[in-house]
């Protein structure tokens, strides 16, 4: 009996020294934490896949012990609900990809963007950019996002091809583009092709549309809830897509397909022209090598109140999850995406990064144009869905799908989305 009085008593106190012992030390959160690296984006193609896999490799060498989990979705579903779901899981992404504006801003209220400001700059990884390149996504004065790319998301691609053979010259104007409808339709081929199903496409689209027929003053008001939905500019703006429909110029099929399908009919010359962001190049690459293409910036609107040379573009970039234990580790894994070496890579296959790149011929001419188009100092519109609150770019965004498909018009259908605006 006083034997086990005698053992339970030391192991009392063994257990007291080893529990003393972890408080007095602490765990350290690399006994704590799994040596699994999680990255989540949207899919941006088998080309955008190789990249990461090559970048996942080499950090995977100089770690030992760590691997890399992609956490990939389809970049539609990303966007809405993909995301937040992956972020509330229990294996949440410790970075992830995100757009600068208004998602940037709710991802710190909610406590997923960690201030990194000494991780960038005490790592080195400041210095794989140029001067200002963390300007956009820098609040408060702390970096809270590494760019990626600042993307134009919308200009109006066409076949050379085609308008070759029609004789026809990109359009400057509003009714130069008109009249350039008006003959491919004639030769038996749609205008536009879009893949509007998930509401963005059109969204985009129109949406610097209305920012140059209502003003880009107007534009932000109405869609910072500054002013109603239904304000006579948007419907007048409103107008010049359901004259679109009404003339038939773009596919009927427009609400019912994805934007690949959309981005198909256009690579297989069903359509002559693809209004879309600037990573149809990178797509283009993998679909339709050989094919001949061209842009031009939205036509001038006579009598717009907006820049009439205004671009519609947003900067991207990567995010350190706050709740992560592996921040040093993330940006570890950022500096190798980034360097010199792999921004050539990402050049090479038709992305835009913001950082620097040690191949000075590493932007094919496409890709160029995009960068010296961003860089040309028109005012820059963001698109609804990624620069303001999501449930007013849905709004717009199913406004325009219902003109675009005839079932509205555009009174009825913006005084429907300013009536779901104001629902709570």
């Amino acid at each position: 009996m006083k034997f086990r009085q005698s053992f339970k008593a030391k192991m009392v106190l063994a257990i007291s020294l080893v529990l003393a012992l972890a408080i007095t030390t602490g765990c350290s959160k690399s006994e704590t934490t799994d040596k699994v690296l999680r990255v989540a984006f949207g899919s941006g193609g088998a080309d955008a896949q190789d990249i990461w896999d090559q970048i996942a490799t080499k950090f995977k060498a100089d770690h030992a012990g760590w691997t890399v989990e992609f956490q990939v979705q389809n970049d539609d579903l990303y966007e809405t609900i993909g995301l937040k779901n992956l972020l509330t899981s229990g294996n949440p992404p410790d970075i992830y990809f995100e757009w600068a504006g208004a998602r940037l801003v709710n991802k710190i209220a909610d406590g997923y963007a960690a201030d990194i400001t000494d991780l960038v700059k005490n790592s080195g990884l400041a210095d794989e950019f140029n001067d200002g390149a963390f300007a956009s996504t820098t609040l408060d004065g702390k970096i809270r996002m590494v760019p990626y790319t600042s993307d134009v998301t919308n200009v109006i691609w066409y076949n050379k091809a085609i308008f070759a053979n029609l004789g026809i010259t990109a359009p400057t104007t509003w009714a130069q583009m008109l009249d350039a409808c008006s003959k491919i339709k004639d030769a038996g081929i749609t205008p536009f092709s879009i893949g509007n199903k998930d509401l963005w496409v059109a969204g985009n689209w129109f949406g610097h549309l209305f920012s140059r027929v209502a003003g880009d003053s107007v534009y932000d008001q109405i869609l910072s809830k500054n002013k109603p939905l239904n304000s006579p500019e948007f419907v007048k703006a409103m107008q010049y897509v359901a004259d679109l429909h009404t003339a038939g110029y773009v596919n009927a099929s427009a609400n019912s397909i994805t934007d690949n399908e959309g981005y198909s009919l256009f690579f297989q010359g069903k359509a002559a022209m693809l209004p879309i962001g600037s990573w149809i190049v990178a797509n283009a690459k993998t679909d339709a090598p050989t094919m001949d293409m061209g842009w031009f910036n939205l036509p001038a609107i006579d009598g717009g109140a907006g820049d009439q040379k205004s671009i519609m573009g947003v900067t991207t970039g990567y995010i350190v999850n706050d709740k992560s234990e592996k921040k040093d580790m993330a940006i570890d894994f950022l500096k190798s995406a980034f360097s010199a070496e792999m921004v050539a890579t990402w050049s090479k296959a038709g992305f835009t990064p913001v950082a620097k790149s040690g191949d000075s011929a590493a932007l094919d001419p496409l890709t160029q144009s995009m960068v010296d188009l961003l860089n040309s100092g028109a005012t820059l519109v963001a698109p609804p869905d990624t620069g303001y609150d999501l449930k007013m770019a849905d709004a717009l965004n199913t406004a325009i799908s219902e003109v675009l498909d005839g079932v509205k018009t555009p009174q009825k259908a913006l005084d429907d989305a300013q009536a779901k605006v104001e629902t709570k």
